[in-house]
């Protein structure tokens, strides 16, 4: 009889089949079931090496999205808001007791300012203190802020006692109304906007670490994804070839799905990776950092009109709080400059043309709200100039600023919700991107495993 069953490596075979099998350099007798068992284990040793790459790449930037777009990242512009809204506050106070009684209309407006202020940090304390769950270092900052505030409020609310009392319409606040707002000021300055800053800067700091911490996973996972998924298909086709060789079978179904879905899962794993990569930088890089930068500007700018405010209202302090202003001008835009007079000429020959550095100019993209903004910041900073340079009342002089303030603010707003929007969408692309892909990442694993030693099935029953 010549219709043998087949039998692996040649046994069983006719001679003429043993020969041509040999000249095909399969020896006879070779490829034991052990062999095939372990070729098979090998090739889901591999694919297993490579989802687990994946997962360890996709996983990282899964909680780096988290962390940016759902935790630290919003609890920093929370906290931002807040050392916003404080300084805001503050600002309101010293324009009620600047003006007095000599610009009831502004005075109530600065007062009705303050009161909504007041509502906007009480909610931002809570929603800060919501969000930093059990950190018990930034939750013990933010209730030193809340006490630190609340002794704020007392102090302003003496300070404008006194001056509702001295009745003043003119010639600055009396003594003892400025004294009391010197408290209440140091206070603030010195430290419940340092206490609320550092929330900023801690919660900023945790989402670098988390970006820096992803991206290295992530960039180490695209390397081993492609070693790992090289060497599964290498396997793969070598498991083929040894049982077209030893088996006389050309195509093995099931192996060739398994190959099919493995590169399909190589590609995607890849291409997921990269896209998670883009996502992470530009919702760090180009998103938060930005909106990081223009929103910690937008609260120092608040800042610089209290120090404009108090420069008018303080005459005894007016120098200090003159190089406290340029401080902060030089935190928005540095420039070569020694003091506030130098800085005002730099920055009319290099603001409208030149690279600037500082919080605004690491907001600016080359758009056409980068160039308005600049623009803004220039013509405040010049404003302000003649402002200080005029006589008059202190009304009139707060009127010099306030169309070039505004118009900053505006600018300042409009580029920061252009860079929010871009965060936003980066961190939805990101999500979006690995939704499921861990259940699927699992169900792909299973289901290679099975292809593979289905394969291979059939063939170790012909050893039997």
């Amino acid at each position: 009889m010549t219709a043998l069953r087949e039998r692996p490596g040649g046994r069983g075979l006719p001679a003429g089949d043993a020969a041509a099998l040999a000249r095909l350099g399969v020896e006879p007798g070779s490829g034991g079931p052990q062999t095939l068992i372990a070729q098979a284990t090998a090739v889901v040793a591999a694919l297993a090496a490579m989802f687990g790459a994946l997962y360890y790449a996709v996983s990282a930037a899964e909680d780096a999205l988290e962390v940016i777009g759902h935790s630290s990242g919003p609890q920093v512009v929370a906290t931002t808001e807040l050392y916003y809204a404080l300084s805001d506050a503050d600002s309101q106070v010293a324009t009620a007791l600047l003006v007095g009684g000599s610009d009831p209309d502004r005075a109530e407006a600065a007062m009705d300012r303050y009161e909504q202020r007041r509502g906007d940090i009480a909610a931002a304390l809570l929603e800060a203190h919501r969000l930093a769950g059990s950190a018990e270092a930034e939750r013990r900052t933010i209730e030193s802020v809340m006490s630190r505030w609340g002794e704020y409020q007392q102090l302003a609310a003496v300070a404008l006692l006194l001056a509702r009392d001295g009745g003043y319409a003119s010639g600055g606040p009396p003594e003892n109304v400025l004294e009391a707002y010197r408290e209440a000021a140091e206070l603030m300055s010195g430290r419940i906007l340092p206490q609320a800053y550092n929330l900023t800067l801690e919660n900023a700091t945790i989402v670098r670490e988390s970006y820096d911490a992803a991206s290295g996973r992530i960039d180490a996972g695209l390397v081993a994804v492609a070693l790992t998924g090289v060497a599964a298909l290498a396997l793969l086709v070598a498991l083929q070839v040894f049982l077209a060789r030893g088996f006389r079978r050309v195509f093995n179904p099931s192996l060739v799905v398994a190959t099919a879905v493995a590169v399909l899962y190589l590609f995607t794993g890849l291409t997921v990776l990269d896209t998670e990569r883009e996502a992470l930088d530009e919702a760090k890089l180009d998103g938060f950092d930005a909106v990081l930068s223009l929103e910690r500007a937008q609260a120092i700018s608040n800042g610089l009109h209290a120090d404009r405010v108090r420069f008018l209202l303080d005459a005894g302090e007016a120098d200090v709080y003159e190089q406290t202003y340029f401080d902060k001008a030089q935190q928005l835009v540095y420039l070569e400059a020694v003091s506030l007079p130098r800085y005002q000429d730099a920055l009319a020959e290099t603001g409208r043309g030149g690279e600037l550095t500082g919080l605004v100019g690491d907001g600016l993209d080359g758009s056409g709200e980068s160039e308005r903004l600049v623009e803004a910041y220039t013509a405040l900073i010049l404003a302000d100039a003649a402002m200080r340079e005029e006589g008059g009342g202190p009304s009139e002089r707060l009127a010099l600023v306030e169309g070039a303030r505004a118009e900053y603010e505006d600018a300042l707003d409009e580029l920061s919700d252009r860079h929010l929007e871009r965060f936003e969408s980066a961190v939805a692309a990101g999500e979006d991107a690995i939704a499921g892909f861990a259940f699927l990442l699992v169900a792909a694993m299973v289901s290679l495993g099975v292809f593979t030693f289905s394969g291979i099935a059939p063939r170790l029953r012909e050893y039997r």
